[in-house]
């Protein structure tokens, strides 16, 4: 991946007088972002992971919105959080309304939950922000509930998701601009090239039609040098000078070098159980739950009952935990998938950085986990684990791997993983307090030069989060999960 050459120079720190933005404690490298996104039809913002996208892409909301007016947020399922979180920072724009989709039913039921708590909104003559991730997007009842808004704003968070000219979030992003061309457009990114300039088309026919046109043919002939052998490659490409002054008044790019972080941060990420939800209620419940597989042979297709069962208390919690990250082990010993929405967000997240990346589990499954979103993204993986060390001989992060998965209890104090500055925390399991901070210590320790941010996945409303809990106050799980009701040990 790489990251386009930098071709505007920031514009000088200045702060804003705006009665809508909430007076916040921002880095010196914000202000300006915000005032740049705040004050142009279409704009790029180009940060990396940690330099605070969000809420300067909320505080440029704030001063763009007025009374009864409507944004639109289209970004990953797994930051939809992250923005409901960026409304608590703005408390003071008490007009200020972040909508979701409920989290159960069908897309027309969700779209109509959505369309009510709209109505409700410019009823009170509140603002409103819709925040929608890519894949609701392209759905026929969110689409016709979108395209029937008056859209003061459309932000697309992660803009590379549309990078795709023929994709059909792509193009459903494109027509909703045409259909509002007096609206404001924010690209959001730290990578809007993942490849090559041929990604920057789809986000600029978004932005603003007239920089690159609407049609990838004339774009691909004014810019891209064609295999003669292989129809339809792309050999090369030409007239990048061209392209950089083309995209220089729309850019505003926040290098790495201006990041003004605390030395280390958690950011809490939360998940849901979806599909698994029942196998997990039931588990609590009554110690056991069922599962239905499907086997085939030569006979056919037939039907298998195996169970999951906690014995005792502390088997039950561990399949509880198992459960809450979207598998459980059989009595048998084998590992049956229950629910993906934790993967889907850990995928997420790996897709919205190009740098050396952490991700702690507890359990082999774990690995498993992360490995297989390495696969579906093509990026390199690496394992620190009871059956797998690919740590160098000085036992430090490699060269050659882009997302190292570590098993807690491997490894030791000597582990150097200063080599990434971000962490992503699957699950902890039974590590004491002790291993826990000796854990954060792989990354953040001396010889590392950069500030850490620690993204730790939470499955709400199980043990998962009840052991988070006890990690944030500094508690001992075991001690702390037996104290619990749920778990009358």
């Amino acid at each position: 991946m790489s990251s386009i050459p930098d071709q505007h120079e920031q514009l000088k720190t200045s702060s804003t007088d705006s009665p809508n933005v909430t007076p916040a404690q921002t880095w010196g490298h914000q202000p300006p972002a915000i005032e740049f996104l705040a004050s142009r039809q279409a704009s790029l913002l180009e940060a990396h992971m940690g330099t605070g996208k969000t809420f300067m892409a909320m505080s440029a909301l704030c001063r763009i919105l007025t009374k009864s007016q409507t944004a639109l947020i289209l970004c990953p399922r797994a930051v939809i959080g992250g923005w409901l979180g960026e409304q608590r920072k703005h408390a003071a724009f008490a007009s200020l309304r972040v909508i979701v989709p409920p989290k159960t039913g069908n897309a027309e039921k969700r779209s109509k939950a959505m369309a009510v708590e709209l109505a409700n909104a410019r009823m009170h003559q509140q603002t409103s922000i819709l925040v929608l991730n890519y894949e609701s997007a392209i759905l026929p009842a969110f689409k016709a509930l979108l395209l029937s808004i008056p859209l003061r704003a459309i932000v697309c968070d992660e803009s590379q998701r549309i990078k795709g000219h023929g994709s059909q979030i792509s193009k459903f992003v494109a027509s909703l601009a045409e259909k509002t061309l007096n609206t404001v457009r924010i690209c959001l990114s730290g990578t809007p090239i993942d490849n090559d300039p041929g990604d920057l088309f789809a986000q600029f026919r978004f932005l603003d039609p007239k920089v690159f046109g609407r049609f990838w043919t004339h774009y691909r002939s004014q810019y891209a040098i064609m295999n003669p052998y292989i129809p339809n490659a792309v050999k090369s490409w030409k007239n990048i000078d061209e392209i950089k002054r083309k995209i220089a008044p729309y850019r505003h790019h926040i290098p790495k070098g201006v990041l003004v972080l605390p030395d280390k941060q958690m950011i809490r990420v939360s998940c849901d159980l979806t599909r698994g939800k029942d196998a997990y209620f039931k588990m609590q419940r009554d110690g056991m739950i069922e599962i239905k597989k499907m086997i085939e042979s030569g006979e056919g297709v037939t039907e298998e009952r195996i169970f999951a069962v906690g014995q005792t208390g502390a088997v039950n919690w561990m399949r509880l935990l198992q459960l809450a990250q979207g598998y459980v082990k059989t009595e048998d010993g084998e590992e049956v998938d229950t629910d993906t929405e934790k993967r889907r967000v850990l995928l997420d997240l790996l897709e919205q950085t190009d740098e050396p990346v952490c991700v702690y589990g507890w359990f082999t499954h774990d690995m498993a986990t992360v490995k297989r979103c390495c696969e579906i993204i093509g990026r390199r993986y690496g394992e620190v684990s009871g059956q797998r060390n690919d740590l160098t001989q000085y036992s430090k992060y490699p060269e050659d791997v882009d997302v190292l998965a570590v098993q807690i209890k491997s490894g030791g104090s000597g582990v150097d993983l200063t080599r990434s500055r971000i962490g992503i925390i699957l699950n902890t399991g039974l590590v004491t307090p002790g291993g826990y901070d000796q854990m954060m210590a792989r990354q953040y320790r001396p010889g590392q030069t950069q500030n850490v941010t620690y993204y730790y996945l939470v499955t709400e409303g199980t043990v998962d989060a009840a052991v988070y809990d006890a990690r944030d106050k500094k508690q001992g799980v075991i001690d702390s999960i037996l104290k619990l009701d749920d778990f009358e040990f």
